[in-house]
């Protein structure tokens, strides 16, 4: 049996001709009992990825907290964060808003965005206590008003 074959039947792995080569081949190493924990939140998906960008029908806004209700109970502990958009004082004087239009779900991990998101649908309707939400993938490239005066609660 060839050393090829035998590295297929004992596990063991064997440096390639021309020393070295740089293939991640070569006898594996242990596990470093003090490496740092694997945690979804700090090494899984980007925030992008697990998020879904909300938007209410005019003059039906709803509350962080009911959505963080509305998800918990549909899909469990679910969530890392929900933020609900205020319009500031500059944006009430040049658009006459007074109440949200918009906000961001961020989940624990890319799943969820990811399931209802995957049939193609640009945008899913859910009803929140009587209200329409409108879902869609949150698109980063369109996130600037998420970058000033982001305040997000849990």
């Amino acid at each position: 049996m060839d050393e090829s074959h035998k590295a297929l039947y004992t596990g063991e792995t064997t440096p390639h001709a021309g020393g070295g080569g740089g293939s991640g081949r070569g006898k594996s190493q242990p596990l470093d009992p003090n490496a740092k924990e694997w945690s979804a939140k700090t090494d899984g998906a980007p925030e992008e990825d697990r998020c879904l960008f909300v938007t209410f029908s005019n003059g039906h806004p709803i509350a962080d907290h009911q959505i963080r209700r509305f998800f918990r109970l549909k899909y469990g502990d679910c969530l890392d964060r929900v933020y609900v958009h205020m319009p500031g004082p500059k944006e009430v004087k040049e658009t006459s808003i007074t109440t949200p239009q918009f906000g961001k779900v961020v989940f624990k991990t890319s799943c969820i965005p990811m399931v209802l998101t995957q049939s193609g649908r640009k945008e899913i309707k859910f009803v929140v206590d009587g209200k329409p939400l409108w879902c869609k993938k949150f698109d980063l490239s369109k996130s600037q008003a998420f970058k000033r005066n982001s305040t997000p609660s849990l």
